[in-house]
């Protein structure tokens, strides 16, 4: 009884996994180059997956968001990357999405 208990449990957590926070399309429409400060994106997005520096010296900070459903049947990628200017507003920013963060 024991065992299957425990493999029960192992099926349980090996079913579903998700990485980050949804990223909603309000939050991308939301990032202005020019106006946006990276305060304002930390307090939107939380703490980057990733901070680097570009070849020129500019910060770069991404978020990022993975889940694959039940036994593989879903799978959902999000990210945004955002380089700053020198003052810490935004520069420029991209955005990806794989299927469907709501299922």
């Amino acid at each position: 009884m024991r065992t299957l208990l425990m493999l029960f449990a192992a099926l349980t957590l090996a079913a579903c996994a998700s990485h980050g926070r949804p990223i909603t399309e309000a939050q991308i429409s939301a990032i202005e180059p020019g106006v946006t400060t990276k305060q304002e994106l930390l307090s939107s997005f939380g703490r980057p997956v990733v901070t680097s520096k570009s070849s020129d010296g500019a910060e770069v900070i991404g978020w990022g968001y993975a889940k694959v459903g039940f036994a593989g049947s879903s799978y959902t990628n999000q990210s945004v990357t955002v380089i700053l200017n020198p003052d810490g507003t935004v520069k420029s920013h991209t955005a990806s999405s794989i299927g469907d963060p709501r299922r």
